[in-house]
């Protein structure tokens, strides 16, 4: 790959472990750590943590990434949601914090708390279409930042794939059922009621019939992927068509469609398929298409002018 992934996650973990020379040991009152919105960490069993605090102390210092000036909280979560438990009952002990603490671009902090998320814990494929959205705003970012750099045919979804030990073909179906699903069917996504290819099935649909599907899994109905298709397919009309209807068809285009005709619907149906796998498009394409609409529109309006 253009850039080597394994450098950038091993970084990241010596970042998320605040374990790199670069790091350096001060100390800081609670107020100015700041827990950012990024965090996916569990924070269970927060009052059990605080006690075993009051007990034993704080025997690792809170890994902390300087960004921007600010002090942002890469490492320790649970163990700073039990020292605030603390404070709260007047243990002023716990105010002055001692962290590591490294100067990190908003980027790098993300990765560093990806890291913890993505290997620290075991997930449903819910969890992974989760992760494998922030993994791919993550990178992109890298790839602006010129931190990630893209060998000729590589996607940013390849490098989600490798990250996530998953392939790129099933992070493709995730990304699009992050994309097109709405919030019930997500919801039964999440609860392990629907599995991913029916999820994806459904997605397809339009909105209302995606709301029915899902309010019938919610109400204990085992609607099998296989019928969440079918009912996409009848929908887009995609009934099988007999040999007879295809021969038919192809006579009266051999027949009586001109050649100018036939060339239109050839681009008419290349800009179907488009619709159908547009998800699956990298900037790169989504680029070169909007120039060509652009160009498109201007000979429009070149050639659509009247001629004096």
């Amino acid at each position: 790959m253009g850039a080597n992934i394994l450098d950038i996650l091993n970084n990241a973990t010596l970042a998320q472990a605040g374990n790199s020379e670069e790091y350096q040991d001060i100390t800081l009152d609670f107020s100015e750590i700041v827990v950012t919105k990024h965090n996916k960490y569990s924070m269970s069993e927060l009052q059990e943590m605080a006690t075993g605090l009051l007990i034993g102390g704080l025997q690792q210092p809170l890994v902390i990434g300087r960004v921007d000036g600010a002090y942002w909280l890469v490492s320790g979560h649970r163990r700073i949601a039990g020292i605030e438990i603390l404070l709260s009952e007047g243990h002023e002990e716990f105010r002055n914090i001692p962290c590591r603490c490294k100067d990190m671009s908003k980027t790098e902090f993300r990765i560093a708390l990806l890291v913890g998320n993505t290997f620290n814990r075991r997930m449903t494929d819910y969890d992974l279409m989760v992760q494998a959205q922030e993994w791919k705003e993550v990178l992109t970012q890298a790839r602006k930042d010129g931190d990630l750099k893209l060998d000729k045919g590589e996607r940013v979804r390849d490098y989600v794939a490798v990250v996530l030990g998953e392939s790129a073909g099933k992070i493709g179906t995730l990304e699009a059922i992050n994309n097109q699903a709405t919030p019930e069917v997500k919801e039964q996504f999440q609860n392990g009621n629907m599995g991913i290819t029916a999820a994806a099935a459904a997605a397809t649909l339009p909105e209302e019939q995606q709301k029915e599907i899902a309010a019938q899994v919610a109400a204990g109905q085992d609607i099998k992927a296989e019928e969440i298709k079918a009912i996409a397919e009848e929908k887009k009309g995609k009934k099988k068509k007999t040999v007879e209807e295809q021969q038919r068809e192809q006579n009266v285009s051999d027949t009586d469609t001109t050649e100018e005709e036939k060339a239109n619907a050839a681009k008419l149906h290349v800009l179907k398929m488009l619709g159908n796998y547009y998800t699956w498009m990298n900037e790169e394409e989504k680029g070169i298409l909007e120039r060509i609409l652009e160009d498109c529109k201007r000979r429009k309006r070149e050639y659509a002018l009247p001629m004096d």
